[in-house]
């Protein structure tokens, strides 16, 4: 997906971008001072060869430093529509990898058009998002069961969320003697995977107190992590129940996916652990020590399994 390699004229004459040839490559297969041939650089199957970048790196230097306009940005738009739509699909190894291509063509050229015929003052362009955090909140059951009044009753996965509930609860209320609770409302649940292949899930519900004179319903927060040999076994329940608490009666955070997290604590590599990156402000999580998944800030292995 790299563009390749700008020369000075080529900044000012707008970007240029060529299909990798078989001349190239024979050309990096020749012998050199008499020594053995190399072999011959073989493209991987269902690729296709290559396509230019949505920003080419010398118009984002442009822009970082002011020196570019926006009638020659639109030049830009216009010239890498035009490229695209020259290109076939001659380059492609498979069926599938065409497939994607005249997608990613058909997409791409459409939004290259509509960026060029765009008002310049509704064209923003973000090279640096601010960094930001989620809010720390003191919630009741009721606040946060009200931001989900609206739900769509029907949203496919409210069993399963329900499921995740009930496997939590059940899990806190066998290792209690007193103070055991029946689950009110499953609010919202994630299952994501981590970039080892363990898929956990993070849920919240709301439970009110058996047998109590106190009907004051209480916020939970339950992790879960799948066990996938379990899948195999139709008795056998695949989702372990990792962790469960009570976070109304503390401060707590939303998921920090959808923003770039200001971070100012020592960290072990990209991992945060005060906070979860796997999951969105919605769902509220107690202290990041007290859980497993989700810690890795770049949030790149974050795939959903919802």
């Amino acid at each position: 997906m790299d563009p390749n390699p700008d020369s000075k004229s080529r900044m000012d004459d707008g970007p240029s971008w060529s299909l990798s040839s078989q001349a190239s490559s024979a050309t990096s297969s020749r012998p050199v001072d008499g020594g053995p041939a190399a072999p011959a650089r073989k493209r991987k199957p269902g690729t296709w060869r290559r396509l230019p970048r949505t920003l080419p790196l010398e118009v984002e230097l442009r822009m970082k430093l002011g020196f570019i306009t926006h009638e020659e940005l639109r030049r830009q738009h216009l010239a890498r529509a035009e490229e695209l739509e020259r290109m076939d699909d001659s380059g492609c190894d498979s069926e599938e990898a065409k497939v994607a291509f005249r997608d990613f063509k058909k997409e791409h050229v459409r939004w290259y058009r509509k960026l060029a015929e765009g008002w310049p003052e509704n064209i923003v362009i973000n090279y640096d998002p601010k960094p930001s955090d989620t809010e720390e909140e003191y919630l009741t059951a009721e606040d946060i069961e009200a931001r989900f009044a609206h739900r769509d009753p029907t949203s496919l996965h409210l069993e399963q969320l329900k499921h995740f509930a009930n496997l939590a609860l059940a899990h806190y209320n066998a290792r209690k003697t007193e103070h055991k609770f029946d689950i009110s409302q499953a609010l919202t649940s994630n299952c994501f995977s981590e970039a080892c292949g363990t898929t956990y899930a993070h849920v919240n519900f709301t439970a009110k107190p058996q047998k109590s004179d106190d009907p004051t319903k209480r916020l939970f927060f339950a992790e879960l992590m799948l066990i996938p040999k379990l899948q195999l076994q139709e008795d056998a329940e695949p989702m372990r129940v990792l962790h469960v608490s009570i976070i109304d009666d503390a401060p707590c955070f939303g998921g920090c996916h959808e923003i770039y997290r200001n971070i100012n604590h020592r960290m072990r590599g990209a991992m945060d652990y005060e906070r979860c990156h796997a999951c969105h402000d919605i769902l509220k999580h107690p202290k990041g020590d007290m859980f497993i998944g989700g810690h890795d800030s770049t949030r790149m292995p974050y795939i959903s399994a919802t």
